[in-house]
């Protein structure tokens, strides 16, 4: 085999940079959010969200940051009255 012929196959084998690409873009996991630490960790008994819905695990976090707010404000008046 000639020196050139063997170049020619190491060249082929060898993926650059750009033939590569970016790797993979990992699915979102609730479990890696703020608010998920020990001893308990992530806590869903229901199993509201799953891995990879982000939209729904962000709707179901504004929805629990409004309810918490308004149940401060209620309290706030109850005492008030």
């Amino acid at each position: 085999m000639s020196s050139q012929g063997a170049r020619a196959k190491v060249a082929a084998a060898v993926a650059t940079v750009d033939e590569v690409g970016e790797a993979p873009k990992p699915p979102f996991s609730p479990a890696q959010q703020i608010g998920a630490i020990a001893p308990l960790g992530f806590y869903d008994p229901l199993g509201f969200t799953s891995v990879g819905d982000e939209r729904g695990f962000r709707k179901l976090q504004a929805a629990e940051l409004k309810h918490g707010r308004v149940a401060m404000m209620a309290s706030i008046g109850a005492v008030g009255q």
